[in-house]
């Protein structure tokens, strides 16, 4: 065989296999035009659903009862679209048009699946739906990271002891994902999930100590207020850090002398926490304490002084004013935190 023939053999060829694919995309065009004319459109089927979490259920349920006969993709879609917008009432008729078409149904079986995708679908679908399960249980220890990610998601919509018994466990999972999200879930949770965390606290090692402390920043619930307090002498500067923080946050009447003792703490970035915590509380009694902050080294601990200090009202302008003239890093600070009071003050005047 020549080179010529070789050419134009590898044409042919190569021509086939394009008139082949070009047949299979008109091919699945024409079945997916087809399908859209049968099915109902995702206008009627939104607004079908609308209807039916507006309380005309009947009228909703004829519309959604043809359109599932053709395809359920529309209905599963817009359902979970609405789901997390939706409470009382209108949540409970979702539900019940979601039990009715199977979607939740399928989801119950679908987190024991073997596919890691299909449970992480089928446990956004009871998440969305607020629908408990406790199939969803296992999915705290999954094998997947997405999953049990998910699971801390669910575990929102359905608190339980146990659930937030297991969340607990998942601050101290060795992905971030699922960590973040298990803080992330306690935060939603709120006062609720307090107490366990305190309980917590007492054996928790020393990473789950500070996400519990981040958690309760979040929350800023006064019950953290005794371990924090302990917290805040930790041989751990971070900890410590996170302890004043949560101090601040907690709005208990000892707070600000706490934070004050903690100005002396050998750690910056301690030091830089109690202060930013008396700029919270607003504890002028603390500005004496303050002010030699601004001659630190560390330039945004000198900055943090100079906020915290306009924050104490007449006693930290009075020790500004004093700071101000001069050379040297506390003037130098003092000058522009007087400044930013002037042009806030002119701002709020305009």
């Amino acid at each position: 065989m020549t080179a010529v023939e070789l050419v134009v053999l590898a044409l042919i060829v190569i021509g086939s296999v394009i008139a082949l694919v070009l047949l299979v995309i008109i091919t699945n065009g024409l079945i997916e035009s087809h399908r859209d004319r049968l099915e109902p459109s995702l206008v009627d089927v939104r607004e079908a659903i609308l209807t039916a979490v507006s309380g005309e259920e009947s009228t909703a349920a004829e519309i959604i009862g043809k359109a599932s006969g053709f395809s359920k993709r529309y209905i599963v879609d817009v359902m979970l679209d609405l789901a997390p917008s939706v409470e009382g009432t209108s949540r409970a008729i979702l539900v019940s048009l979601a039990e009715r078409i199977g979607v939740v149904r399928r989801a119950r079986k679908g987190v024991r699946s073997r596919r890691w995708s299909t449970r992480l679908y089928s446990a956004r679908v009871l998440t969305a739906f607020g629908v408990d399960s406790e199939d969803c249980y296992p999915l705290f220890s999954d094998k997947s990271p997405e999953v049990r990610a998910q699971a801390a998601a669910w575990a929102v919509a359905c608190t339980s002891a146990k659930a937030i018994e297991l969340l607990i466990v998942l601050l101290d999972d060795s992905a971030g994902q699922c960590s973040f999200a298990a803080q992330d879930a306690f935060i939603r949770i709120g006062l609720r999930g307090t107490e366990p965390l305190m309980d917590a606290l007492t054996t928790a090692n020393e990473d789950v100590v500070r996400r519990i402390l981040e958690i309760a920043v979040a929350t800023s619930d006064d019950r953290f207020y005794a371990q924090a307090l302990s917290l805040s002498a930790d041989p751990s500067p971070a900890t410590r850090a996170l302890a004043a923080s949560v101090l601040a946050c907690s709005g208990h009447p000892s707070a600000g002398g706490d934070l004050v003792a903690l100005l002396g703490d050998p750690s910056d970035d301690v030091v830089l926490a109690a202060a930013s915590g008396l700029q919270k509380l607003s504890y002028w009694p603390g500005a004496a304490s303050v002010e030699p902050l601004l001659d630190h080294e560390w330039w945004e601990l000198r900055k943090q002084a100079g906020l915290t200090l306009l924050a104490l009202g007449a006693p930290g302008e009075i020790l500004l004013r004093v700071n101000s003239p001069g050379d040297g890093p506390a003037a130098e600070m003092a000058v522009q935190a007087l400044e930013l009071r002037s042009a806030t003050a002119e701002r709020e005047a305009a």
